[in-house]
């Protein structure tokens, strides 16, 4: 693969849907999904791909990238006459929840038309996946694992497919699809397919890997900085103590803080069902979302968070990646995320499309050091927040410090006595044994 200089991530004239020479038939239901104008992701990539170019393209969560492919696909499915009778189009996403919001933005927009898109992915039913691929569908949207599964039993037909969309390229690495990746790829019309091929992030030796063996020439757009969250997501940091302080800390920021609706993250499925118990107990409507819940039950509570039957949603990192919900707010890490990739996909579920979020990190001492690589990232400390009569009693930070202390003009000191002299140096080295000198993250040193 041999990729042209990454275009320029300046902002691109702005493109008016309704004034493209799409479908007549797909600009009619874009237009009754209320998508008038087009997101800077799907500004840069639209023309790209509805060129027949390969794409390789990272930018923000949020940013319209499901939109940008969806389009291209079904405009030229629309507008062409298919060679044989295989599948045309292929998008491999990463998770469940990720593949049915891509079918289900695909069938809004195939409404009124005679194509079929079909869903494969694990959890649901095999047998009736097979009926499925026997009808071979225009549009397959299907995690890898289960799509090789029918692959292997020659259930798929992609001799001819003329596009492969791979969503979340990095997110596939993580959770150890890639050469399942690479083998449905190998099927899928090498020599005369278009693949467009979006990632997050592209820092990855592998994820880069991955893309030169499946892209041809591909034009290189990357609109963001890997490292960095969104101008309109702000960013904060309350400093706790353990688990039971967090707790309380949580649940007053769900009282003082208004949001329509709110995710909280945390790093384990068993905490993610304490919380969501313990915060029902505080009159709040919380529903807990792991992965260890059947599939027809994780959808149904994603379903039910976005039509507001509820509006705090307590995750594992299952929800991380690919759930696209409107609306959502306020986004609470009562973890810290593991690694800056999480945390960036995490804050990335707030703010979407432009649209104003806030992020709020509970942080104990254990967690300094991620909240650390997230704050060199950002090049810069997060906003503290300290919450009267609920600060730490065990654990500060050199930020925290700072901002609290007050500001004073010099003024010459008071005369004191030896004795007092003496019992401030005292006071002070006793400080220091707990909270540290102030050049460290929270300040506290181990005995």
């Amino acid at each position: 693969m041999t990729t042209t200089t990454p275009a320029a991530p300046t902002p691109a004239a702005a493109i008016k849907f309704a004034e493209q020479g799409y479908n007549p038939r797909l600009l009619i239901n874009l237009k009754q999904q209320g998508f008038e104008h087009a997101t800077q992701a799907q500004t840069h990539a639209l023309p790209v791909a509805l060129a027949g170019q390969d794409l390789l393209m990272s930018a923000d969560t949020g940013s319209g990238k499901t939109l940008a492919y969806v389009i291209p696909a079904l405009n030229q499915i629309l507008n062409t006459k298919a060679v044989g009778f295989s599948t045309r189009c292929l998008i491999l996403v990463p998770t469940r929840e990720l593949a049915h919001q891509v079918l289900s933005l695909t069938n809004k927009l195939i409404k009124g038309t005679k194509l079929q898109a079909a869903l494969i992915l694990g959890g649901e039913d095999y047998h009736y996946q097979q009926a499925l691929l026997r009808k071979n569908p225009d549009l397959v949207v299907a995690t890898p694992g289960r799509f090789m599964e029918h692959q292997r039993k020659n259930q798929t037909d992609t001799e001819n497919l003329e596009l492969l969309i791979i969503d979340e390229a990095d997110r596939m690495l993580e959770l150890g699809f890639c050469e399942d990746v690479e083998a449905i790829a190998e099927a899928c019309n090498a020599a005369n397919r278009q693949t467009l091929f979006y990632s997050a992030t592209l820092h990855s030796p592998k994820v880069q890997e991955m893309a030169q063996q499946l892209l041809n020439s591909p034009v290189d757009i990357r609109l963001n900085d890997a490292s960095q969250v969104q101008d309109n997501i702000k960013q904060m940091v309350v400093v706790c103590d353990q688990i039971e302080h967090k707790q309380r800390v949580l649940a007053w920021l769900l009282a003082h803080e208004p949001a329509k609706k709110r995710l909280i993250f945390c790093n384990s499925r068993k905490l993610s069902e304490e919380l969501a118990t313990f915060l029902q107990g505080h009159s709040i409507d919380a529903v807990a979302l792991h992965g260890e819940l059947p599939q027809d039950m994780r959808n149904d509570i994603t379903r039910q968070y976005r039509q507001h039957s509820f509006n705090t949603l307590v995750a594992t990192e299952v929800a991380a990646r690919g759930l696209d919900i409107d609306g959502v707010e306020l986004v609470i890490n009562f973890d810290m995320a593991r690694n800056l990739d999480d945390y960036l996909h995490r804050t990335g579920r707030t703010g979407r499309a432009g649209s104003q979020g806030k992020a709020i990190n509970l942080v104990n001492i254990t967690e300094r050091g991620l909240l650390l690589n997230v704050e060199k990232a950002q090049g810069a400390a997060l906003e503290r927040i300290v919450i009267k009569g609920h600060e730490a009693k065990e654990h500060r930070d050199a930020v925290s410090a700072a901002k609290s202390s007050p500001k004073t003009t010099a003024k010459k000191s008071a005369a004191v006595s030896k004795k007092e002299a003496a019992k401030q140096r005292q006071a002070q080295t006793n400080a220091a044994s707990i909270w540290g000198d102030g050049t460290m993250p929270f300040g506290k040193k181990k005995s």
